[in-house]
């Protein structure tokens, strides 16, 4: 008997379906293409690792869009992920009258990868890719590029920007996550998925 909680495929609202999802918290992540005069950025947190071997990240982006076009042009891109400190960084990637081109890699920090990317100054990582497949995903594009090179943050470890409920948040340390009545919940073995 199906449970009287789920909701079959033909009746899901997106609006709802978009709330559901919201309780799934992400990473926030800047995608840009191109540098100085071609630079185009958005700030994203659809991003998922696809494969270590070989190295493929996913990004989903809207079809038509500005920075999808500059990746397909140009068959590359980097995903930069931001730390707590860069929120309005993420803000000012995420609005419509988000900047381009020279004005965007000054905003970026100025760094441009050896690919020819620009990279966010700061980020906690950032990778540049190659575009390896395009492919549609409902209302998206889904870009699935290969990692050609990584860059990794500094000596010191910020916290990430993260992103849930529609709204940016901070994380705690698991071990100082109390369970009601007390106990501190046990540390999984290994992470999840792996």
């Amino acid at each position: 008997m199906p449970d009287k909680g789920a909701m079959t495929l033909a009746t899901v609202d997106a609006g709802e379906f978009r709330q559901a999802m919201g309780h799934f918290p992400t990473g926030v992540a800047v995608v840009a293409s191109g540098a100085g005069a071609s630079t185009e950025a958005l700030t994203v947190n659809s991003v998922t690792s696809v494969s270590l071997d070989p190295p493929l990240v996913s990004v989903c982006l809207r079809p038509g869009g500005r920075v999808l076009r500059r990746i397909a042009g140009r068959q590359e891109f980097t995903v930069n992920f931001l730390a707590a400190h860069q929120r309005p960084l993420s803000a000012l990637f995420a609005s419509r009258a988000r900047p381009v081109g020279r004005q965007a890699q000054a905003q970026l920090g100025g760094l441009v990868g050896p690919r020819g990317s620009a990279l966010v100054d700061g980020a906690l990582a950032s990778l540049e890719c190659t575009v390896h497949t395009l492919a549609e995903g409902g209302d998206h594009v889904i870009v699935l590029g290969r990692v050609e090179a990584l860059h990794l943050g500094g000596t010191t470890e910020p916290d990430p920007l993260v992103f849930h409920r529609g709204r940016y948040t901070r994380l705690a340390p698991y071990a100082d996550v109390v369970r009601p009545g007390g106990a501190a919940p046990a540390e999984p073995a290994t992470s999840p998925g792996r």
